[in-house]
């Protein structure tokens, strides 16, 4: 009898000497009740926690604000975290994470706040369940590793932000906040461009793409305008692809993702985040055939050689150029370096622009008097 008693006291003083770490990752924390001067109780496990006649299977205190368990937002998880983040106890996330208005970070079935957060590990910061990868929590899981919701590989070279790292200059025509924004998780050049960390985003959703987390409602392209003042069209007229025709059924606009995809990682050939290769204005005859848009029929050929045609004004940004000579935005050089030396549709068009009055024919030089016409047949 005497060895079963000495055991028990040998296996209790073996559980008293193991460190609490529960304890240890909530002590001096913003979870940390005591040190935050929210109550006199130096047992900060008191705060949330009671061994006896509790609220729930988490031994739930009725410390925070206990009526929110039931009445909350959210769910299970994501209650017992309102019982205190409802303004009670704590302001942060009052206006993001539970502002049911905004948008949030999508969670797995059954989980809650738990999916991204511990309430006793804040090892990661921000209580934060998942180390950074790539300088960013989102690569933890958006990455081709992981590959969370199956949407590939999201943090990569390839991306909006990745490819853009490597132009020459980044003078858009914006101001700076369009691409730098305050605080130490949204610098220029992460997902937190266009995204928000994962709660509070705009209340926007596009088809089958739900619970974007963007910083702003991007519907008619608005959002990528703010960095894009140049590339997007007018919501009435049209200064930019397309023109908005009235005939045909009335083609209407195409905003910017539809020939666009800003999460692309290596994919060849698609300059400009482009959803298609553009080679000898592939995507142009794409669409450009009476279903999707106005057919262009029996056009003027293209591509068609050159030849002994030479415009009076060939020059890469502003003229009638060749198709592998075409740099429309001044940078890294021709925009499609696997263009042909033929007369292809983007001689003639610029897709982000208009100099013509009417705004519907998107060329490159006005044909008022047949200027365009004539800058090629200079014998007509």
């Amino acid at each position: 009898m005497r060895k079963e008693v000495f055991l028990v006291f040998v296996m209790v003083l073996v559980l008293l000497c193991i460190p609490n770490f529960s304890f240890a990752g909530v002590a001096n924390t913003e979870h940390d009740m005591f040190s935050e001067g929210k109550g006199t109780n130096t047992n900060i496990c008191s705060y949330c926690h009671i061994p006896h006649n509790a609220a729930g299977n988490k031994i739930w205190s009725d410390w925070g604000n206990e009526a929110q368990l039931t009445s909350g937002p959210s769910s299970t998880i994501g209650n017992m975290c309102y019982t205190c983040h409802d303004g009670t106890a704590s302001l942060v996330g009052q206006t993001t994470a539970f502002n049911s208005s905004l948008q949030q970070h999508k969670v797995t079935s059954g989980l809650d706040c738990d999916m991204c957060h511990s309430v006793h590990d804040n090892a990661n910061g921000m209580f934060i369940n998942i180390a950074k990868k790539e300088d960013s929590y989102c690569a933890a899981c958006h990455d081709g590793l992981v590959d969370a919701g199956g949407l590939g590989d999201m943090t990569g070279v390839g991306n909006h932000q990745s490819y853009w790292t490597s132009a020459a200059s980044h003078s858009t025509g914006a101001s700076c906040s369009a691409c730098h924004y305050s605080g130490p998780y949204n610098q220029a050049g992460t997902c937190n461009l266009c995204h928000v960390k994962a709660h509070g985003a705009a209340n926007y959703s596009k088809g089958s793409i739900t619970n974007p987390i963007l910083r702003y409602d991007n519907s008619d392209s608005a959002f990528c305008a703010t960095c894009h003042p140049v590339n997007t069209q007018a919501s009435i007229g049209g200064n930019k692809h397309p023109a908005n025709l009235s005939s045909a059924g009335t083609w209407g606009k195409v905003d910017c993702e539809g020939c666009h995809d800003p999460h692309q990682p290596g994919v060849a050939d698609h300059p400009f985040i482009l959803n298609d290769t553009n080679t000898d204005s592939q995507m142009c005859v794409n669409c450009h055939d009476g279903a999707q848009g106005p057919d262009i029929g029996n056009s003027h050929p293209a591509p068609f050689a050159f030849g002994s045609i030479i415009p009076l004004d060939g020059s890469a940004a502003t003229g009638t150029p060749p198709g592998n000579v075409i740099d429309d935005d001044g940078r890294n050089g021709p925009d499609y370096p696997l263009n042909s030396g033929d007369l292809i549709c983007e001689s003639c068009h610029g897709i982000h622009r208009k100099v013509d009055a009417a705004g519907t024919k998107l060329l490159r030089i006005t044909n008022t008097n047949a200027d365009l016409c004539s800058n090629c047949h200079t014998d007509k």
